[in-house]
């Protein structure tokens, strides 16, 4: 199973960055980890054509990255971890995100998101998204500043290669936290092109996927009782309703 040794937060000093804060603080105490705080100050990126006149914006880097500490230092005080060390960094956030991961060894980056998916028209904003496609090691969203441990962990699988890293990641923080965990298999439909000409009909597909879904399972090093589920539909929307 996935084992953590540190954890580590990306703030930009907002309530999202709070929430990352927040949540990975209280993850890493679950979890028995280490945590660290990274902070990003972009505002030093801006094209010298873009700056005032008579501006130059990179002789205000000490003072932006000043500010910069002392927010996360702030923030992490209020997630109870006075302590925690910060990492602060100017240039593109995702990348310097993901390169402070590796150079502090973090087994799990906490970024934070909206608690309103739905209105705000996605869970986290475009440098979220960046940080995520980067990442070469677990990510967890936090849509709030979640102190309590988590109770319910939904696994997510798709029963290709990486589905056990899933499970091994998913097993971990359930079992830290002593949260239930469900794993997930969602079975979308073939296009109509290809479900025509498919061997198998609707109910022999079926019955495979149920059958490699209990195989992976069987394999993963799960804790007695955990139970996979198989839904059919879109996968994204079956991942929500369940």
């Amino acid at each position: 199973m996935a084992e953590f040794k540190k954890v580590l937060a990306a703030t930009d000093g907002s309530e999202h960055g709070l929430s990352a804060v927040v949540t990975g603080a209280a993850c890493a105490a679950k979890l028995g980890a280490d945590f660290e705080i990274a902070s990003i100050v972009e505002v030093l990126l801006m094209p010298p054509e873009y700056s005032p006149p008579g501006i130059d914006a990179a002789k205000y880097e000490p003072e932006f990255v000043k500010e910069a500490r002392e927010t996360a230092a702030e923030q992490a005080r209020e997630a109870g971890v006075p302590d925690a060390p910060v990492h602060v960094r100017a240039g593109f956030t995702a990348q310097l995100v993901n390169k402070v991961a590796a150079e502090s060894g973090a087994d799990l980056i906490v970024v934070g998101g909206h608690p309103q998916p739905a209105l705000a028209r996605s869970l986290v904003g475009s440098t979220g998204r960046r940080i995520v496609y980067l990442a070469d090691r677990p990510v967890l969203i936090a849509s709030e500043p979640r102190r309590e441990p988590f109770q319910r962990v939904l696994a997510a699988i798709d029963l290709s290669s990486d589905s056990r890293e899933v499970l091994d990641v998913a097993g971990a923080i359930a079992g830290a936290c002593g949260a239930a965990l469900r794993p997930l298999f969602a079975l979308e439909p073939l296009p109509l092109m290809i479900s025509e000409a498919a061997i198998y009909d609707e109910a022999e597909r079926a019955r495979h996927a149920r059958e490699q879904l209990e195989a992976l399972l069987d394999s993963a090093n799960l804790a007695p009782g955990v139970e996979g589920r198989m839904r059919e539909g879109d996968a994204g929307h079956e991942i929500l309703e369940e």
